[in-house]
């Protein structure tokens, strides 16, 4: 059987279209497979994501507080200084606060031509050679060019380089040698004058929060200046329970000025009977153990009461004799309520009938 030659061609150009065709198809297929993996390189899908350990995630909160967690320490210094019943306890409420904002902080009044430490908040803690209560040794003359000079002069904040006037190294080497990263510096004022310098400085990248610093500074300045108000209205509350607990044990008691905060005021009365000074003498030692609560204790401590405490005792004596001749009365209660029965804590004092 012979093989037709074009019949041969036809069965042979078949099979190549055959092949030709499934070529394409697949040629097809895997163009459309390549159009779709490069739509998903589009997409980033979980390239987008990702997980932080937990460990450094809570790291990166502390590194710097958040807002709500700022304004809850504010308000809660705030309050202690608005609260603070004396001068101590509002100055160490004040310090404590803006020391939460700073790595040290410490607070120099202006006494004539120098800046004398009061206190410090941080610089135990920072392990530099020199502690919180050390800094009430540390003074600086303003005849020295550093940036308390600079800052009280000019009547603005100062915030940034260490060295930033001639003579700052005079500072860091009485404040136990090391050189901060940074300081901010702000001056406090006492009825419209700069009275006072607050300090502040940071370590190892710690933040200075100088906005918290100033409203803290801010609310200090204005509590210190109401607090003789406060502490006028205090004796007159204070000061009124105790007389209407002693008027319950003895009757017949007329209206007397005796709160050591208003000597002059006589419009500030409280009930003792008038032929009583054993009872004067005794409202009058124990309000000024009332606002002098914390000096008084150190002072029988220390045994010098009168000498801490000159000026009120002698007020307090001019109080009682405008009533009473008689010092007895007013130096017996001395001894035994404000020094505890210890008359040598009053040394110095000048009796006329002990």
């Amino acid at each position: 059987m012979s093989i037709n030659i074009d019949e041969f061609r036809k069965l042979i150009d078949g099979i190549l279209n055959q092949k030709i065709e499934v070529f394409h198809s697949r040629v097809d297929s895997a163009i459309n497979t390549i159009i779709a993996q490069m739509e998903e390189v589009k997409d980033p899908g979980e390239l987008s994501t990702y997980d932080i350990p937990r460990d450094f995630e809570q790291k990166l909160i502390k590194k710097e507080p958040a807002r709500e967690e700022k304004i809850d320490s504010i308000h809660k210094y705030i309050k202690n200084i608005a609260s603070a019943s004396n001068q101590l306890n509002l100055i160490n409420s004040f310090l404590e606060g803006i020391n939460h904002f700073c790595t040290r902080a410490a607070l120099f009044l202006l006494r004539e031509d120098k800046m004398v430490g009061w206190k410090g908040s941080g610089f135990s803690t920072q392990g530099g050679g020199i502690s919180d209560e050390d800094v009430k040794k540390v003074f600086f003359s303003l005849s020295a060019n550093t940036i308390f000079k600079h800052v009280l002069e000019k009547r603005k904040s100062y915030s940034g380089n260490p060295t930033a006037q001639p003579d700052d190294h005079l500072i860091y080497s009485r404040l136990g040698g090391d050189r901060p990263d940074k300081i901010f510096v702000t001056p406090f004022f006492v009825k419209g004058k700069p009275q006072a310098i607050v300090y502040t400085d940071s370590f190892g990248g710690k933040i200075i929060g100088e906005k918290e610093i100033e409203i803290i500074s801010t609310i200090g300045e204005m509590s210190l200046d109401l607090l003789p108000l406060r502490q006028k209205l205090l004796a007159k509350v204070k000061t009124r329970e105790y007389v209407e607990e002693e008027e319950e044990k003895i009757p017949d008691f007329e209206p007397y000025p005796t709160s050591l905060e208003t000597f002059s005021d006589e419009k500030t009365v409280h009930s003792i009977k008038a032929n009583d000074p054993e009872r004067l003498a005794r409202v009058i030692i124990n309000d000024i153990i009332l606002y002098n609560k914390t000096v008084v204790e150190d002072g029988r401590v220390n045994g010098n009461l009168f000498s801490v405490l000159k000026d009120t005792i002698l007020q307090a004596k001019e109080l009682y004799l405008n009533k009473f001749s008689d010092m007895a009365a007013f130096e017996r209660q001395l001894i035994e309520t404000l020094a505890k029965g210890d008359k040598n804590a009053l040394k110095g004092y000048r009796f006329e009938t002990l």
